[in-house]
């Protein structure tokens, strides 16, 4: 079957009990194992904290390092499913597009409805500071020639790759507290930056995303999908899926990677109208 990795959030929560940090709990976004147990305790710690309101499904993509075996899988960065023969995507400039995700829908459409291909592939480049301009395409499962990674042109911006396993998570976009405190709390310890946890930050396929400034919800038609900045844990166990091992020891830092990083922990975000047609725009803190 043609769909994407799958993270068992039950499977992984005992390994990651609620840690406080300085005498409280914290919100965050999500890349690593660790990101997504410390939003579910924290909201199973909260339900009193809230009036939840609609429940909204979003397929959130906890992330493993490296290719993924299956090139159809949902992915930042790497080696797109794409024919052999299509001419590479580049910039007015000529500069050669970057990869920069790749979603696969195929165990979404329940919650975004019938879309123009099974995957979407979205290139861009940062050469002048925002990830743009975009290049998106859809794809279909089935295509047998490939393109090989030799194909790739070297020129593009360096991202490096790491697959997404799908979680079936609740966004609350209409979330409002139900106390005075100014933190919410859980466990009767204060918790900070709490605007991560109604709402998550991650890449994530869905209708209600974490939008992280006034206006990012105004582009034509629906939310589709986020492409969040990828930030693994440094400290805890599993920084990725497919990784045990601490990144570095605690009190040590560890920045030099080429992980996808959008402006100051930013997003992209993809909206889709009715007629099939895709706007993007780019956020940050």
């Amino acid at each position: 079957m043609h769909v994407n990795y799958e993270f068992e959030l039950e499977d992984w929560l005992p390994r990651f009990p609620l840690q406080e940090r300085h005498g409280h709990y914290s919100g965050g976004d999500i890349t690593s194992p660790c990101d997504i147990c410390n939003i579910e305790w924290l909201r199973r710690g909260m339900v009193d904290q809230y009036d939840w309101g609609q429940p909204v499904p979003v397929d959130v993509f906890v992330m493993s390092k490296g290719e993924p075996e299956n090139r159809y899988a949902t992915k930042i960065g790497g080696l797109p499913y794409r024919p052999r023969h299509l001419p590479w995507p580049s910039a007015p400039s000529g500069r050669p597009l970057a990869l920069i995700a790749q979603f696969n829908f195929m165990s979404s459409f329940d919650i975004v409805g019938n879309l123009p291909g099974d995957l979407l592939l979205i290139f861009g480049d940062d050469s002048d500071g925002p990830v743009r301009p975009l290049h998106m395409e859809w794809q279909n499962l089935g295509i047998e020639d490939l393109i090989e990674p030799s194909a790739v042109p070297s020129e593009c911006m360096t991202i490096a790759p790491c697959f997404g396993n799908r979680c079936r998570m609740i966004s609350y976009p209409e979330a409002v507290r139900t106390t005075d405190s100014k933190y919410p709390q859980c466990h009767g310890k204060d918790v900070w930056s709490p605007y991560w946890i109604p709402q998550l930050q991650a890449t994530q396929i869905g209708r209600a995303p974490y939008f992280i400034q006034e206006g990012d919800d105004s582009l034509p038609g629906q939310p589709l999908c986020t492409i969040a900045s990828v930030q693994p844990d440094m400290h805890q166990p599993y920084p990725w899926v497919n990784v045990p091992e601490p990144k570095c020891p605690e009190g040590k830092w560890d920045h030099s990677g080429d992980e996808l990083m959008i402006g100051d922990l930013g997003c992209i975000y993809v909206f889709i109208e009715e007629d099939g047609t895709l706007h993007a725009g780019e956020s940050c803190y």
